[in-house]
């Protein structure tokens, strides 16, 4: 018979693995050898605010993103690991609290010592290497931040990228400086305007794109998604795409910038061009999953990396992007996969972007080695509700030299903002906009919580790298092109 419903296929067994888990459900129910392994769609949007999405009570229509709220799984209370880019990217592509190996804050300048490699460690897998070797195919298509070390550039950890490797990128890359190229792979596509004797004055007027609208890289990154999807259709894969939308700087196309003309903000203006255009492009790829007749064997993740900027709404959230309120953590989190997902569900209980790598290992059929140390869980039994217990019972945050740092246990959250000088506590789930401090009523559960932290704070390494000078050394080369930069390094 054809394989039609996962739900059981797909529990994690301590008996079987890789091959031998399936060939043990192929036997035992009878199922067709036809039956293939899942895909894996990651979506990750940059700075998208907890009120963007219209799924989530945000005021622009954003129907691709909410067709896989509706066809899925809401989880209310989605958390990521850090309130800025790149080590909360470090969180959920290894599934390990990032300062564990010394990722506390964005590559930069600064540096504990010469010897420091900045990024995710060679030595430690992330998920497209923990997925290749269960015979998946993956494909990166966008912006990563994890590193500049030749050794773990994207195109030495993916089958497939096509992106940059930034902290941002101009929407047209030829606005880019030249140690901000597009790569696809090991080969820069990517052509400056000053090179080309073009103005880039002339180009981008105040975040509005006069030129080149089929550059717009949103769309360039849908396109080679899809075309990634296309060209891997018989074979399990992984597409990850770390859209650089919404992230500054606020560009779009002229023609769609207008069309927000009854918005006063320009900021506003823009960033609605740009969360349209990121919608249209998830559209195109669910639309090619469709076509290809893919999308009830695909497992769909969407978040944002972090809360949002200035100019994305967090209500009804406190705070934004690079806080410890709830406004900089929680993010839009959402899960679709048609058989296995109950369409329409709502999960409440605290989750994490560190369990996206472990769900897609056991939604595989792989297993989770403990001596991996991983802090995520595999979220399929929570979700349907084969194990009645949280996922996690305790989320922990620290960021900004350890001046920052948060402790969600249950529904009650500690927050500091000056090292533990000062403490402030909340019940989330009587006041999720963090607007009355309960530390002086319950003393005893602050003095816990705090106390939890701080053992958790001796489990960690000591930060690496950043932008604070405190760090001590220097790296000359930050922000220089590299070797791989040479536009004929593919053919050398």
């Amino acid at each position: 018979m054809k394989f039609k419903s996962l739900h059981c296929f797909f529990v994690p067994s301590t008996l079987f693995t890789g091959c031998r888990f399936l060939a043990f459900f192929f036997i035992s129910f009878g199922m067709s050898l036809e039956a293939k392994l899942p895909n894996f769609l990651f979506i990750v949007a940059d700075d998208l605010g907890y009120g963007d999405a219209s799924y989530q009570g945000g005021d622009l229509e954003t129907p691709h993103i909410d067709s896989i709220a509706k066809n899925g799984v809401v989880f209310t209370d989605g958390y990521v690991t850090a309130p800025v880019c790149a080590p909360s990217r470090a969180g959920f592509l290894t599934g390990k609290y990032q300062q564990k190996f010394g990722f506390w804050d964005n590559t930069g300048p600064y540096q504990l010592s010469k010897e420091i490699v900045q990024g995710i460690p060679k030595d430690l897998p992330i998920l497209s290497e923990r997925l290749k070797p269960l015979g998946y195919v993956t494909g990166l298509f966008g912006k990563t931040h994890d590193g500049k070390a030749e050794e773990i550039m994207p195109f030495n950890r993916w089958d497939e990228f096509y992106g940059f490797n930034n902290g941002a990128s101009n929407f047209l890359a030829g606005l880019n400086r030249t140690h901000n190229p597009i790569f696809h792979n090991k080969k820069i596509v990517s052509e400056t305007y000053k090179s080309k004797g073009i103005s880039s004055s002339s180009v981008n007027k105040n975040g509005i794109l006069q030129i080149d609208r089929e550059e717009y890289l949103t769309d360039k990154l849908g396109e080679m998604a899809v075309r990634f999807i296309e060209e891997n259709k018989e074979n399990p894969f992984l597409c990850y795409i770390p859209f650089n939308a919404v992230h500054g700087p606020f560009q779009a196309p002229k023609e769609m910038v207008d069309s927000y003309s009854h918005i006063e903000d320009m900021e506003r203006r823009i960033v609605c061009a740009m969360l349209e255009s990121m919608d249209d492009n998830i559209g195109e790829v669910l639309g090619c999953l469709e076509k290809n007749d893919l999308i009830k064997n695909t497992l769909i993740v969407f978040i944002s990396d972090n809360g949002g900027h200035q100019a994305s709404p967090c209500f009804p959230l406190n705070g934004k992007k690079g806080t410890f309120w709830e406004g900089g953590l929680r993010v839009p989190f959402c899960a679709r996969w048609e058989g296995v997902i109950p369409a329409g569900k709502v999960y409440k209980a605290p989750v994490s972007s560190l369990d996206v790598m472990p769900t897609f290992i056991e939604a595989a059929g792989g297993k989770v080695d403990p001596d991996w140390g991983l802090d995520g869980v595999n979220l399929l039994p929570f979700i349907l509700e084969e194990k009645e217990s949280r996922p996690h019972e305790v989320l922990y945050w620290v960021w900004g030299n350890g001046q920052k740092k948060a402790i969600r246990e249950g529904d009650y959250k500690a927050v500091t903002v000056n090292g533990g000088k000062v403490y402030q506590l909340y019940d989330l789930s009587q006041d999720v906009g963090e607007k009355e401090n309960i530390a002086s009523l319950f003393p005893e559960k602050l003095a816990a919580l705090i106390e939890r932290q701080l053992e958790w704070e001796k489990t960690l390494a000591p930060q690496k790298w950043g932008w604070s000078k405190a760090l001590g050394y220097k790296n000359p080369s930050f922000g220089k092109p590299e070797p791989y930069h040479d536009p004929n390094y593919e053919i050398k």
